[in-house]
């Protein structure tokens, strides 16, 4: 009975055991503590056990180890200027990498922004692992971290964004042109101007995007001169673009292109875009591809938005026009013609 009760025992024994070792900090942890809780006399005795430890821990390969030492020193709860500086001299070539990583997988926002805030005054060395870190991850949420770290860092960073542009790999390049979608400003269109020209569709097409973010006469006229890429992707993304900054001297292309374009997914995107410049002139071309005529029918998608530019613009016409779909026989076709009259219903009482 008593062999059963130690059989029963020692597995919950070794289990309570590990859970406790879980929980106490490590003898890195442990030295960065007391010298976070220690007085500005007390610290300079207190360095020394701290940089011992992150020795050991990186003779171990313990990279993790450091790395979150390091984010307890950068980000304690009130700013700590003599931890911030002890932080940077625990620093190597393997444990920024690792700091790195650990900032594009973080979840929480508030410690992501920290970090992203600590991370940019970490200087020249920083940045470039972030833009290696950059080139190699294909996760949104890492990629979007690092994006806003590169653009925190100001001048280091940037002098990074201008090697990417340089780089002859497609995806560099494409990192950089996103870098100065954020960072915005003449530099930033003047950098561009050079990457519309890349030999890379998707270059090109990341490029007409940060031209949309970014704003500005010289922003819009870019991608107007992108109308006739022979990427449909690229077109589709400056039509996107000269909606989006409501672009007056784009109406006329984008009637032109309405009439020429042979790829749907484009004219569907020109539809939209003239929805957003609002121009009356344009509801003919449109209403043709939302009513179509007794020999074609206009794909499905292609009259949603015909019928969502029409609600746009909102003259009689176009709103006759919308009327008239409610009862359509395509189900989508109906659901955003009734969609665009009640937002319009409510706009009206609201006003009234």
């Amino acid at each position: 009975m008593d062999d059963l009760f130690t059989d029963i025992q020692k597995p919950r024994e070794e289990a309570e055991a590990g859970a406790l070792a879980a929980d106490r900090p490590s003898p890195l942890g442990a030295a960065v503590s007391a010298y976070l809780m220690g007085t500005a006399d007390q610290r300079s005795d207190l360095v020394n056990p701290v940089r011992s430890q992150a020795a050991a821990a990186l003779d171990a390969g313990n990279l993790d180890e450091v790395a979150a030492a390091i984010e307890t020193l950068l980000l304690p709860p009130v700013p700590d200027p003599d931890a911030a500086i002890l932080a940077r001299r625990l620093i190597t070539t393997p444990v920024e990498s690792r700091l790195v990583l650990r900032m594009g997988e973080e979840k929480d926002e508030g410690r992501r922004e920290a970090l992203i805030a600590a991370l940019a005054t970490l200087g020249a060395s920083m940045a470039q692992t972030i833009s290696d870190a950059l080139s190699q991850t294909e996760d949104r949420h890492a990629r979007r971290s690092y994006v806003r770290t590169l653009v925190a860092m100001g001048q280091e960073g940037m002098t990074v964004v201008e090697e990417m542009l340089e780089d002859s790999r497609w995806f560099v390049v494409r990192n950089g042109v996103m870098v100065l979608g954020e960072v915005g400003g003449d530099t930033a269109v003047s950098f561009l101007t050079s990457t519309l020209a890349h030999r890379d569709a998707r270059v090109r097409r990341e490029t007409v995007i940060s031209l949309a973010k970014i704003g500005g006469e010289d922003a819009g006229m870019l991608a107007l001169g992108m109308f006739e890429d022979v990427d449909e992707d690229v077109r589709a993304g400056a039509v996107r673009a000269v909606g989006v900054l409501k672009v007056e001297r784009a109406l006329r292309p984008l009637l032109e292109l309405l009439e020429d374009e042979e790829q749907d997914s484009v004219v569907e995107q020109v539809l939209r875009s003239l929805g957003q410049l609002g121009d009356p002139g344009a509801v003919p071309s449109i209403q043709k591809r939302a009513v179509g005529t007794f020999l074609w029918k206009p794909p499905t998608d292609m009259r949603v938005a015909a019928y969502t530019a029409l609600g746009a613009i909102g003259t009689p016409h176009a709103m006759n026009l919308v009327e008239e779909a409610r009862d359509d026989k395509d189900a989508d076709v109906r659901s955003v013609a009734r969609s665009v009259l009640a937002a319009r219903k409510s706009v009206a009482e609201a006003g009234s």
